[in-house]
């Protein structure tokens, strides 16, 4: 089946109405939640997401478990999402409480980039904390690149459709998506980044077992703490997912 995957993060706009979102995810046809850890450097995230890090407070490691507990009993995986920069410091300690959270595994969209020279040993050491590292890749990346860092992870690889979420530039989805999954052969391959719509959905799951990553279309929602909206976008989502 094809994967439907949420992006939240933490905390915003408050604990209270993160926390009634979250609740009701737990209730929705979901299969993944990636839940952001709130930074002042968003650097890769598009101008709608990076303004839900503004202010907003990072979680405790209760809170974390919490979140975490919530998800998995309603059998859905949950992934952290967090820019290496924030950690590089204090890498261990970050992945030992990640880990203690029961999270799946973690994300982390600048280590590919930004740090691709040691990326391959931080990717050790989160397998080495057993957590899953879901690679991120975007089409600005060399073919090469995506290929190596496919052979050294284990879990699926989030493919951005465009280098940046929330942003309005022109591409060609098509040939984006068969370039990654000619690359990516026999991997779990979900798409992100430049889904604007329903329709864009569509088009992108039409004949492929292929799923898809939201996080820029939920946020009004969200920052409305509009449950009802939110509910019924996301079981359409699921529809279009179940029928293309």
């Amino acid at each position: 089946m094809r994967k439907l995957i949420l992006y939240l993060t933490f905390n915003y706009p408050s604990p209270d109405t993160f926390t009634r979102f979250l609740d009701e995810v737990s209730r929705l046809p979901v299969d993944y939640v990636e839940l952001g850890l709130p930074t002042q450097n968003p650097v890769y995230d598009g101008p709608a997401i990076r303004q839900t890090h503004s202010g907003t407070r990072r979680p405790s490691a209760e809170e974390m478990s919490r979140a975490v507990k919530k998800l998995h009993g309603a059998g859905i995986r949950t992934y952290f999402l967090q820019y290496f920069r924030d950690i590089e410091g204090q890498r261990d300690t970050f992945l030992t409480t990640v880990n203690a959270s029961g999270a799946d595994g973690i994300l982390l969209p600048d280590l590919l980039i930004d740090f691709f020279q040691g990326a391959e040993g931080h990717i050790h050491a989160v397998h080495s904390h057993g957590l899953d590292f879901v690679p991120f890749f975007n089409p600005a990346m060399p073919d090469r690149t995506i290929s190596r860092f496919s052979s050294i992870t284990r879990s699926w690889a989030y493919c951005g459709l465009i280098p940046s979420t929330g942003i309005n530039v022109p591409y060609d989805q098509g040939a984006v998506v068969e370039r990654m999954l000619s690359l990516l052969r026999g991997r779990e391959v979900n798409f992100g980044f430049g889904l604007r719509s329903l329709e864009d959905v569509r088009k992108l799951v039409s004949g492929r077992d292929v799923g898809v990553a939201i996080g820029t279309a939920l946020i009004p929602y969200v920052r409305e703490g509009d449950l009802e909206g939110f509910r019924k976008f996301v079981t359409e989502l699921r529809g279009v997912l179940c029928d293309s």
